[in-house]
């Protein structure tokens, strides 16, 4: 390749570079209006969807007591219901995941983002949505969710918010059996092990509704009704595991493993280019390419969310990248201290490193596959990240690199170049 070309080639390289650094990382306003508002780059980085460590938000993990030795399908209608429960209540960003479901106790993982009120999500999830209506210390059981064709929240005559329930016809004929039945006493109803009210009977009601009262806010009786109205989960479930995330801890989290990112990158670019000069440098730009190409994967690629192990993944395939091109120089080097040319040096190290390289990556990448399928939430992070940085890594370090060394060898004069690329000749080739 001639100097003017090689010059022409980097100039270019350089400006996308910057380029695509700049739509990476810097947000900017876009000269026109959109619906009358400016519009906005937000910077491509900004748009990769963050996970509830990151974003701030809430899980729980439920923990079922299977009732058969094969309770996938009753994980699965349970995962479905959840899944109701958090659309009609507009958590449409919610991710529910199962674990162990091969095992005697099979759990749902539920992760939704950006949530303020924890214990109203603590109802709608963890509720089993087992309604029963009963007399006092629930010694006869009335009537059940299966008799409730719809719930939703209403409001009574003094302004109070209520649940509004319609009945099957099975279902208003059990409740006037019940109310008459208990005329002067209580009934109490259940929502799962709580009771969620208590009213007197005064006498035998007849009709195909009722109304559940006592909430004080229309959140608390929107939460009842949509779990009424979700039906009830086919497995009884405990609460194993919940946390809330605050959106600024996250941030906080994110803002720290950015830095320490960059530090880490900083540090690695001066080790190289201090033991292997103008290789190392080639592989400081290699890496920068690397960067930008990797954010803009998990930016468009679908269903890709950032997590702080997925960060971890990112670390460690940037790490990978490195021992891939630390492999080839040093087997270049081994090349020309035989008493190669720096030309013929290149193409036989890249040759016997290839295989090194694409057989420590794929060991990698068959572990991150793994992982990927068979593990739920965070981990799952983990491997998605590694997966597609490896993979990545493993391309830029083989190809991308040896393009480079390409285009910088004609800026160099021969008599410079073994200086330049960190070379030296061996023993008996000087002798």
């Amino acid at each position: 390749m001639k100097k003017g070309k090689s010059i022409t080639m980097l100039s270019i390289l350089g400006v996308l570079i910057v380029l695509v650094a700049v739509l990476c990382f810097v947000p900017f306003e876009i000269p026109g209006v959109s619906n009358g508002q400016p519009r906005t780059w937000r910077g491509i980085a900004n748009t990769i969807d963050q996970g509830i460590d990151l974003k701030g938000g809430y899980y729980v993990v439920l923990e079922a007591t299977a009732k058969d030795e094969d309770s996938t399908a009753d994980v699965n209608n349970a995962v479905t219901i959840l899944r109701d429960r958090l659309d009609k209540k507009g958590y449409t960003e919610a991710t529910i995941t199962t674990q162990d479901t091969a095992t005697a106790n099979p759990k749902i993982r539920v992760e939704i983002p950006e949530v303020d009120n924890a214990n109203e999500i603590l109802q709608i999830i963890g509720s089993t949505g087992e309604l029963k209506f009963t007399n006092e210390g629930g010694v006869r059981t009335y009537l059940t969710g299966d008799d409730v064709v719809s719930a939703k929240v209403s409001m009574n005559n003094d302004g109070k918010y209520v649940v509004a329930l319609n009945f099957t016809a099975d279902g208003a004929t059990k409740f006037a059996n019940a109310t008459e039945e208990l005329t002067g006493q209580t009934m109490y109803i259940y929502l799962g092990d709580e009771i969620i009210s208590a009213p007197s009977v005064s006498s035998k009601i007849v009709g195909s509704s009722a109304v559940i009262e006592s909430f004080d806010t229309y959140d608390q009786a929107d939460a009842i009704a949509s779990v009424i109205d979700s039906g009830r989960l086919p497995l009884e479930f405990s609460v194993s595991e919940a946390q809330l995330i605050s959106a600024s801890l996250g941030q906080d989290a994110l803002k720290n493993s950015l830095i320490a990112g960059a530090i880490g990158l900083a540090i690695i670019f001066i080790i190289m280019i201090a033991f292997y000069g103008g290789l190392g440098f080639i592989a400081c730009i290699a890496l920068v390419i690397y960067t930008l190409l990797l954010i803009m994967l998990l930016a468009f690629i679908p269903g890709v969310q950032l997590t702080l192990p997925g960060i971890a993944g990112i670390l460690l395939s940037i790490g990978m990248a490195i021992d891939a091109n630390v492999i080839i120089f040093e087997r270049i080097r081994e090349e020309y201290a035989s008493g190669k040319t720096f030309a013929a040096s290149v193409q036989a190290g890249f040759h016997r490193a290839v295989f090194t390289v694409i057989d420590a990556n794929v060991t990698t990448l068959i572990a991150a596959a793994v992982l990927w399928i068979i593990t739920p939430g965070s981990i799952k992070g983990f491997a998605i990240t590694l997966f597609i940085g490896v993979l990545l890594s493993m391309l830029t370090a083989i190809f991308v690199t040896r393009w480079l060394i390409r285009l910088f060898r004609p800026l160099v004069p021969k008599e410079k170049e073994e200086k330049f690329f960190g070379l030296k000749r061996g023993a008996e080739v000087n002798e």
